[in-house]
This record gives structure tokens, sequence and C-alpha cells, in this order.
């Protein structure tokens, strides 16, 4: 077990996602932050409407982009089963399928379909399905490498509304390591090994929430901060050891948008009630601490996670007084401003802006500041409801999906 962990550590330090720095491989980014570093876009859209390169029809489903070169990686369901699609980032075209696992249905029987964004990882793409089903494939063809169900290997039993949505997280891949947050006793957040799918380590027993793990460096040491149901947890991913635990949730366990960190302080949001904080990771020899610096229900989002501009943050409220996008100061939970919206929206960041996409369709450039947002443009009706997935850039081309469709956007300034 020592030799394991030494050779486990010492991968670690290397990335997960070998990815050009304009590709988009997994949920939110190639920094899981929601922020593209991408330059030379098309930021007038009233002189130069982007235009829509193509759309397709793909089937019923939640799930984000991923996108490496020329291939776009989904979920989606189709008859009876939810399946993985890869389309060609060049006209929508589908190169293969392969099949996840049962298609899965909420409790309330409307939203049909898997959640999870999948995670480009080297030759490979794990997804994980709303059963908890874990699949890892090929990127060439979709060849299955394996496949395991994460609440049969960690022996979870749903408690309470746990689950009301399935596991709608997207696996988090750092070195050796696949990480996702099942929720069960003494397994609340799992390693699975990336070339076998077998357990490595499991650490805590909160229930499970929505929202996706992240890996950070902070106070010395590098951690995999994972959003349980009921918290907010740092893991040293060598030695699968819980570092810090921070108490944060609602009484649905329904934390959605993912923890985002800047390199100083950790920002974490939710809704119904939770609200947002901002935490200052620090050590004191080996013991690591989650120290919480603010703390108010000014901002809560509810599925879409905010971003960081600066000193500000940028988030959408989902919750009691209404939509709205909303700016706090970061390092004093201050609200900056408000703008009310009739419906919920999602949003990237790229240049200072805020690329946004409303739950109905409609897409928004959005010129972000600390005293104002102005709207720097809009396409109306691009998709249809429900327009839920978190958007993706890659290589100057913006990335959507709505409830049954995939739609490709140029971005660029020819």
């Amino acid at each position: 077990m020592t030799s394991h962990r030494i050779v486990l550590a010492a991968v670690l330090s290397l990335s997960a996602v070998p990815a050009r720095g304009d590709d988009w491989p997994q949920l939110l980014g190639p920094r899981r932050n929601g922020v593209s570093a991408e330059t030379g876009l098309n930021l007038d859209w009233k002189a130069k409407p982007p235009k829509t390169l193509w759309k397709v029809a793909v089937g019923s489903g939640y799930s984000s982009l991923a996108v490496r070169g020329d291939r776009l990686i989904t979920t989606t369901k189709r008859g009876d089963r939810d399946v993985i699609v890869c389309l060609s980032t060049a006209d929508g075209k589908e190169l293969w399928s392969a099949d996840g696992a049962p298609t899965y249905t909420d409790r309330q029987g409307h939203c049909k379909g898997p959640r999870g964004t999948p995670t480009l990882d080297g030759d490979r793409v794990h997804c994980l399905f709303g059963g908890g089903e874990l699949v890892c494939v090929k990127v060439a063809d979709g060849a299955l490498l394996w496949k395991t169900n994460t609440l049969e290997a960690t022996g979870t039993t749903p408690r309470g509304d746990q689950f009301y949505w399935g596991q709608s997280l997207s696996p988090l891949v750092e070195g050796e390591l696949v990480i996702v947050q099942p929720g069960g006793k003494d397994k609340s957040v799992v390693a699975f090994h990336r070339d076998t799918g077998k357990i490595v380590w499991g650490v805590g027993s909160d229930p499970s929430g929505y929202s996706s793990p992240i890996v950070i460096e902070a106070a010395g040491r590098r951690q995999i901060v994972c959003p349980t149901g009921k918290s907010v947890v740092g893991i040293d991913p060598a030695k699968g050891e819980l570092l810090w635990r921070y108490e944060f949730g609602n009484p649905f366990n329904a934390t959605a948008a993912t923890p985002v960190w800047t390199g100083k302080l950790l920002f974490v949001s939710a809704a119904y009630g939770a609200g947002s904080a901002a935490l200052e990771i620090t050590a004191d020899g080996e013991k690591v601490t989650a120290r919480e610096k603010w703390k108010n229900k000014e901002l809560q989002t509810l599925m879409a996670t905010a971003v960081v501009q600066g000193d500000h943050v940028y988030g959408f409220h989902g919750d009691l007084g209404g939509f709205g996008l909303r700016c706090l100061d970061l390092n004093t939970g201050e609200r900056k401003w408000v703008e009310r919206y009739p419906w919920r929206m999602a949003f990237i960041s790229a240049e200072g802006h805020l690329i946004a996409v409303g739950e109905r369709g409609t897409v928004q450039l959005i010129e972000a500041t600390p005293t104002k947002a102005t709207v720097k443009g809009e396409l109306p009706d691009l998709l249809l409801y429900k327009a839920w997935a978190m958007p993706a850039l890659a290589n100057k081309r913006l990335y959507l999906r709505d409830e049954s469709h995939v739609l490709c956007v140029d971005l660029g300034k020819e």
C-alpha cells in the first residue's frame, strides 16, 4: 500500500487532461472555473451578430459539452438507455455513440436523461450517469474500457431526498484517480482508479449533493475540494485523507453549483437558504483549516456556477427574491448590483464578458463590471426550453445545449 501511494503521489502533479490551450475538456473548462483564456473573440454582437455554424438533434439530456480539437463529447437519452455521443466540431456530424446506462428519470418524472458532463482524459473519456454508473470509453471510437456502478461499489443506499435529481456531478480526473461523490457511509467521496475502475480510497459519510469537485493548490497542499449534501470538504488526493470540512448546504442536500478557487479564496454558493461564503484555506503544520471570511444570503446560486473576474464574483441568484444576475465583492461579500431576469441563466466568462444562456434559449453577451452590467448583444431563440447546460468555448466557437440539441456559434472576429 505504501509503494502504491508513493507512485500515486508522483503522478498527481501531472496534468490529468492534456489539452490545447483553447480546448474545453471538462465541465467549466480547463481549470473548472468557467473562465476562458481565449482572446480575439467577437465582442461586438450588435455590429456583427455571430453566425450559427450548425445545430443537431442529439436526444434528451442536460449534460454540458467537453471539447478537444475536432471532437465534442456529451451524453444523452436514446430509447431506454443513456448514451455517450461524439460529434465532429466541424459540422456536428455524429462520429460514434456508446452505451452508458439505463436512462435516468427524476422523481418528478419530467426530466429524463443524463446530467453530468463527460471529462476528457488523454485517450479516454469518463462519464457519470444518473443512477451512479461510472463509464470509461476510448475517445477514438467509444470502445468500453471499464464500467462500475458507484452506488453498488460503495454500498450506498439513498437517504431521504438524496438522489432526487440523480447523480449529477461531472467526474474529476486527478492523476490516476477519477473522483466522484456517491454519498455512502465512510465512502461519501470516492476515488476510482482511472485504468481499472477499482476503488482506491473513500472518505467521509455526508450524503451526496449535485455539485462537482475541483482540485486546488492551497496552504502548500494539493487538495480535492468536493461539495457534498451537507458540507464542503478538502481531501488529500494522494492519501485519501480528510483535511478539513466546512458545513454548508440546505435542507434538501441540493448544492449544485461548483466551488470556485481564486488562488486566495474559495467561493461556494447554493440555493434554498444556503447563500454564499468565501473561505480561506490555511495550514498550521500538518493541520489544514477552512476559515470563513464571510457568509451571507446575497447570492444563492441554484444550478449555474458563478464566475470570478478580479475581486468580484458574478452569479445568478435563483432562489427567494426572484431570478437575477448579481455582483458581489469577493473580499467582503457586499452586493454591488442586481439585474433582474424573468428566467434562469448559466454563463461563462471570456475577455471580461459573460456569455450567458437563458433557459428559454436566448443567448446574451454581457459586459460585467463592479458597477454595472451592460448587454452588448443578444441572440434570441437559439435554443429551446430547457437550456440548462453550461456553455463551452473552444477555439473561438461557442457550444450550447438545450434539452434536445447541440449548437455551435462562431465567435471569431473574421
